[in-house]
């Protein structure tokens, strides 16, 4: 491998990191616009989403984990009934980023931009 493709992978992965902290950013948001309306004792539960990984509990009793890894730029996430668990998963995938910051969803067809990717993550702890 030459030195130059070695840097490439760093920037990328360096580029990926920050797309995953504005990712995480935009899913709390969403979050805290869903919950503007309701009771303090319904708010959903989210993490910073640091170190890759982001958990989101809904008031719906569903958990939503999703696992980040920058040097690939993809990931995977598992919807949960309640409290994570093998037998407790209701549904799961992988998703990536690209080289344009959209988001590829494994099942949703086609390229998402990254807010909507982030809607659509939020809404799946949510339905």
């Amino acid at each position: 491998m030459s030195q130059g493709s070695a840097t490439t992978r760093v920037v990328d992965a360096r580029i990926n990191a920050e797309l995953w902290i504005s990712f995480a950013a935009l899913i709390r948001s969403y979050v805290a616009g869903h919950d503007l309306a309701k009771p303090v004792s319904e708010h959903a539960l989210v993490d910073t989403g640091e170190g890759g990984h982001l958990t989101l509990r809904g008031g719906e009793g569903k958990t939503l984990e999703l696992e980040f890894d920058a040097a690939s730029g993809g990931g995977s996430w598992t919807v949960y009934e309640d409290d994570p668990g093998p037998d407790r998963v209701l549904e799961r995938g992988k998703f990536e980023f690209d080289e344009n910051s959209r988001v590829v969803m494994s099942d949703r067809r086609g390229k998402l931009e990254l807010e909507v990717a982030a809607e659509a993550f939020t809404a799946k702890a949510f339905e």
